[in-house]
């Protein structure tokens, strides 16, 4: 399903990232996001809309939604090697964290607490949420 047919609010991102999560397992925290390209030779203006989320069993799900083909894909927190988080304006961070399972990966994401003209109820605690499993994770890395 391409970003155009996508309906962006709550009950559609539980669906989508519930399709990731394994037997008895389920989301902590799940948010709306906006990926950006990485690697050197990426722009800014690549941008892919999208949901991240982290699971009781410690893993890290995330759909993003391109033009022609979707990604969904899962990654392990304990896989986790650097994590940083930039604040932004207005209340907005961009997360960029590398995970090595023997290959290395980077996900870099930006959100906002609240999506304004959208259907996130539970954006705002849902990022906070994120945001202190995430500086936990780093606090532990450092």
């Amino acid at each position: 399903m391409s970003s155009f047919t996508k309906k962006y609010n709550d009950e559609e991102m539980n669906t989508a990232l519930g399709a990731l999560l394994m037997g008895g397992e389920r989301l902590e925290t799940a948010m709306y996001c906006l990926f950006k390209a990485t690697g050197f030779f990426e722009s800014n203006r690549n941008v892919i809309t999208g949901y991240v989320g982290i699971t009781d069993m410690g893993r890290f799900v995330l759909c993003k939604y391109g033009l022609i083909a979707d990604e969904n894909t899962s990654y392990n927190m304990e896989d986790i090697v650097q994590i940083k988080i930039k604040p932004m304006i207005l209340g907005q961070k961009i997360i960029t964290i590398v995970f090595d399972d023997g290959k290395k990966h980077t996900v870099k994401f930006q959100f906002a607490p609240k999506v304004a003209g959208s259907k996130f109820p539970n954006q705002e605690q849902n990022a906070k949420k994120m945001l202190e499993i995430l500086d936990a994770k780093q606090n532990k890395l450092s």
